[in-house]
């Protein structure tokens, strides 16, 4: 098999309209959404870890405006 330019493997995507094609086409929008808020390069745990930071702070902010009614 020949090598690609950039000496990477080559990318084998799924036929168009099938199950994996659909899965591949959600993990290709996902992936581009995590490029997006800057942090699509890093480790899956931070991306945990920073969902659950903003969840946390979302949280407190509405308990905040509760608490101040």
């Amino acid at each position: 098999m020949k090598k690609s330019r950039k000496g990477r493997r080559r990318q084998h995507l799924a036929k168009v309209g099938t199950r994996a094609g659909a899965r591949q086409e959600e993990h290709n929008e996902r992936e581009a959404i995590a490029d997006t808020m800057g942090i699509g390069g890093a480790a899956s745990w931070v991306k945990w870890i920073a969902l659950a930071l903003c969840a946390f702070v979302l949280v407190g902010a509405i308990v905040a405006l509760i608490a101040l009614d």
